[in-house]
C-alpha cells in the first residue's frame, strides 16, 4: 500500500474552510488523522470523508490557532501536510491607559497597533463616539489619539477603542477643578445715559468680587449685581463718562476683564444685516459695517444678550461687526439685533427643520421559529408623526409586537416569532418610509436557566427547574442517566418556558446526578441529601391476634444507631418476661410472648424525632368444640407470625375469625395425618 496522491500544505483566507485531500493503492477499512500528535475526530470543527482510496479532512472555519501539521495514517504509512491561515493579525501594541484630568482640562487617550490603515472606533459608556467642537479623533499610522476637550464632571466614564472586533478598555476620572470663567466679559462701547450690562459665566456657581480701575463696586441705586445660576452681571444705569474705565470680576481662582467705552459720537449704519433662512444644524450669519470704527457693538437674539461660546462667535472687525451661530435650532427662529452707541440694526433668522431621512434604514431580519426578531433603524431627527406596519395593518404594542423609541432610533420587537409572523415589515415618518422582510427559520433551543446543584436534607422535598428559551418543547428527566418517571415522590410540571422536576421525602439514596434534555441539548446538576433528623422508614402495622398467641410489632428507622422507646395507651412499655423489646441494624421490633385480653390497645414507637402507632386487637380463642391439639401446651389455632417488617397483613387480619379456626383446625389435621 503507498499514497497515489499525498497530501499537500493548504493555505487559505481566515474563517474559510480548508480541505486536505489524499489517494491510496487500494481500499482500507480505516485510517488515522492527526493534527501534531493528536488524533482527529469528527465533530463541528473536522468533517472526515472516507471514499474508497481517496481520503478528505475538512477544517471548518478556520482560525490562525488552527495552524499547524497535519497526517494521516494508513497501514503503518503516513502523509503529512501544513496548513496556513491568511489574514491580519492585529494586535494592540500599545492599549489606552486610565486618565485623571481635571474639569476644563483636555484628556488624552492613545493607542498603538500592530498594523496600519486599521479603522478604530471610540466608544464612551458602549455609545459611539462622534467628532464634534470639543472630541476630536486623530490618526498617525499605527497611532490612534481621541482627545476630549474642556471637560467637566458629567465626562467621567469608560473608554473602549475597538478595532476589528478587539477592545482595549480604560476609565476617565475627572476630578473637580478650580472655578474659572467660560465666559469672559467683553469689552463694551455704550453711549451716555444707556443702560449698560457686563455679564460673564463661571463653571460653577461661587462668590465673586466686582471691582473699578482696581476700586471694589459695592451695589447702588445706579449699579446692581447679579447672580443666575452660574451667570454674573454688573448692570451699569445711565452711563456717565465716570463709569467709563476697566471692569474687574473676580472669583479668586480666575478673573476676567472688560474694558467700557462711553461715547458721545452719533454712530450711524452704512450696511445693515439680512435676514437668513438655514436648516437646523447650519450655520446662520449677521454682518452691520457702522459709520466709524472701534465701536464695540452688542448683539441680542429674541431679547436675549449673546455671548462668545461653542454655537456663538461674534467678530469685530474695524467698522464690521459679524455674528456667527453654528448648529442653529428650530427655537433660535426669531429677531436678531444688534446695537453699537446709539446704532441700530436688525433681521429676522428662520431655522426649519431638516427633512426626515434614515440614517440606518431597515433590512431584512432572519430569525429561529420562537426567537425575538428585532427590526431596527436610526432617523435623522424625531418626526412629527410615524407608525409601524405589517402589509396594510398598523401595529402598536400588545402582546407580539413591542415598540420602543430611544432618541433617534426606533425598534419593533416581535415576540416568539412564528411562521404566520413572515411578512414585510414597514416603518412610515413623514413622508418617508423603509421596510424590510422577516423570515422565519427553525427552532434554535437555548437553555436559559440551566438547573443548579441541589443539597436538601432527608425526608425534605428537592427542586431542579429550567429555563428554556421557547415554550411548548418536551423534556425528559433522568437520575443516573436512568429515564424518570411521574410517581408518588416524582412530581414534574411545566410553566410555559420553565420546567419543575420535584423528589418529595428525599432520602440519603437519592443522592444522585440529575439531568435534563430538551431536544439533544442537556443540563446537569447534582442532587445532595445530607443526614437528616431519624425517623421511621417502615411504620408499624395494625394487627389482630387472638389471645395467647405471640405478636411481633415491627419498624424500621432511617440509621441503625438510633434509640427508641416503646408505649402502649401513652404508658412507656419496659421489657419483662412476657415482653422483649429487640432490634437488629435499623429494625425495631416489640414482642408479646402470650397475648392476653390486656394485650389490646395502641402500640408506640418514639425516636425522639419521629414516631409511629398501630392498634393491636385481641379475639378471644375460638377453639371450642374442635378436637384439642395432640400437644397440650400447644394453641388451638396455628399462629401465623409477622413478616419481618409488617407489610403483609396477619392472618387473622385476612380471614373472619370463625373461618380462621375452622381454618387453622383443618391444617391441623392435615398436619397430623
Amino acid at each position: 500500500m503507498d499514497f497515489v496522491v499525498p497530501l499537500k500544505d493548504v493555505s487559505v483566507p481566515e474563517k474559510k474552510q480548508a480541505k486536505f485531500e489524499c489517494t491510496i493503492t487500494k481500499d482500507v477499512s480505516k485510517v488515522m488523522w492527526y493534527r501534531g500528535d493528536d488524533i482527529i475526530t469528527p465533530d463541528q470543527k473536522y468533517d472526515i470523508i472516507d471514499d474508497g482510496k481517496k481520503h478528505m479532512l475538512i477544517i471548518n472555519c478556520c482560525e490562525f490557532e488552527d495552524e499547524d501539521e497535519y497526517t494521516i495514517a494508513v497501514l503503518g504509512k503516513t502523509s503529512t501536510a501544513r496548513l496556513t491561515v491568511e489574514g491580519i493579525r492585529l494586535k494592540f501594541i500599545s492599549p489606552i491607559k486610565d486618565q485623571t484630568v481635571k474639569e476644563g482640562e483636555t484628556a488624552r487617550f492613545e493607542l498603538g497597533l500592530s498594523h496600519e490603515n486599521i479603522p478604530v472606533t471610540w466608544y464612551k459608556n458602549d455609545v459611539k463616539i462622534h467628532p464634534s467642537r470639543t472630541v476630536v479623533t486623530h490618526v498617525d499610522g499605527k497611532k490612534h489619539v481621541l482627545e476630549m476637550k474642556e471637560v467637566t464632571l458629567d465626562d467621567t466614564c469608560q473608554i473602549k477603542a475597538e478595532a476589528k472586533g478587539i477592545p482595549s478598555m480604560a476609565n476617565l476620572t475627572v476630578i473637580e477643578g478650580d472655578a474659572y470663567f467660560t465666559v469672559k466679559l467683553q469689552d463694551f462701547t455704550a453711549v451716555e445715559k444707556d443702560d449698560v450690562i457686563l455679564d460673564c459665566e463661571l463653571n460653577k456657581d461661587v462668590e465673586v468680587m466686582w471691582y473699578h480701575n482696581e476700586a471694589e463696586i459695592k451695589p447702588s441705586k445706579m449699579v446692581a449685581i447679579k447672580a443666575e445660576g452660574k451667570r454674573r452681571a454688573l448692570v451699569i444705569k445711565k452711563v456717565g463718562d465716570k463709569d467709563k474705565g476697566q471692569y474687574v470680576c473676580d472669583c479668586g481662582t480666575d478673573k476676567t476683564t472688560a474694558k467700557l467705552h462711553i461715547e458721545a459720537r452719533h454712530i450711524k449704519v452704512i450696511r445693515p444685516m439680512y435676514g437668513a433662512e438655514v436648516f437646523e444644524g447650519e450655520t446662520a450669519r449677521f454682518e452691520v459695517e457702522l459709520s466709524e470704527d472701534d465701536i464695540h457693538g452688542q448683539w441680542k437674539l429674541n431679547g436675549e444678550v449673546l455671548s462668545p461660546s461653542a454655537d456663538v462667535e461674534i467678530v469685530e472687525d474695524g467698522p464690521k461687526h459679524t455674528l456667527v451661530l453654528y448648529n442653529c435650532k428650530v427655537p433660535l427662529t426669531g429677531e436678531v439685533l444688534f446695537t453699537a452707541a446709539n446704532a441700530k440694526c436688525s433681521a429676522n433668522l428662520k431655522v426649519k427643520e431638516i427633512p426626515v431621512s434614515f440614517i440606518t434604514p431597515l433590512t431584512d431580519v432572519h430569525v429561529y421559529e420562537k426567537d425575538e426578531a428585532k427590526f431596527e433603524l436610526e432617523i435623522s431627527r424625531e418626526p412629527k408623526n410615524f407608525r409601524w406596519l405589517k402589509g396594510t395593518q398598523e401595529l402598536s404594542t400588545d402582546d407580539k409586537f413591542e415598540l420602543q423609541v430611544e432618541g433617534k432610533r426606533h425598534t419593533l420587537i416581535i415576540k416568539s416569532a412564528r411562521y404566520e409572523d413572515e411578512a414585510k415589515y414597514m416603518f412610515e415618518a413623514e413622508d418617508k418610509r423603509t421596510s424590510g422582510k422577516l423570515f422565519i427559520k427553525g427552532i434554535r433551543l437555548e437553555f436559559i436557566r440551566p438547573i443548579k446543584d441541589v443539597t436538601v436534607k432527608e425526608r425534605e422535598t428537592a427542586e431542579f427547574s429550567v429555563e428554556l428559551s421557547h415554550e411548548k418543547i418536551p423534556v425528559v428527566w433522568y437520575k443516573n442517566d436512568v429515564r424518570l418517571h411521574p410517581s408518588k415522590v416524582v412530581h414534574m410540571s411545566e410553566d410555559r418556558k420553565v420546567h419543575t422536576l420535584a423528589f418529595k421525602e428525599v432520602t440519603i439514596d437519592d443522592t444522585s446526578m440529575i439531568k435534563v434534555e430538551a431536544m439533544g441539548k442537556t443540563s446537569e446538576a447534582m442532587l445532595t441529601v445530607l443526614e437528616g433528623d431519624l425517623y421511621f422508614t417502615v411504620k408499624l402495622q395494625n394487627y389482630t391476634a387472638v389471645e395467647k398467641d405471640e405478636v411481633m410489632l415491627s419498624c424500621e428507622l432511617s440509621k441503625a444507631a438510633g434509640e427508641v422507646r416503646w408505649f402502649k395507651d401513652g404508658n412507656e412499655i419496659f421489657p419483662s418476661k412476657n415482653i422483649l423489646i429487640q432490634s437488629d441494624g435499623k429494625k425495631r421490633m416489640l414482642v408479646i410472648k402470650r397475648t392476653a385480653k390486656s394485650s389490646k390497645g395502641e402500640y408506640t414507637c418514639d425516636c425522639g424525632t419521629d414516631k409511629t402507632t398501630a392498634n393491636l386487637n385481641i379475639e378471644g380463642n375460638t377453639c371450642g368444640d374442635l378436637a384439642p391439639p395432640p400437644d397440650p401446651g400447644q394453641d388451638c389455632r396455628i399462629r401465623p407470625r409477622p413478616p419481618p417488617f409488617a407489610e403483609t397483613p396477619p392472618f387473622s387480619a385476612i380471614f373472619p375469625p370463625s373461618l380462621c379456626s375452622v381454618f387453622s383446625y383443618s391444617l391441623f389435621v392435615m398436619f397430623v395425618t
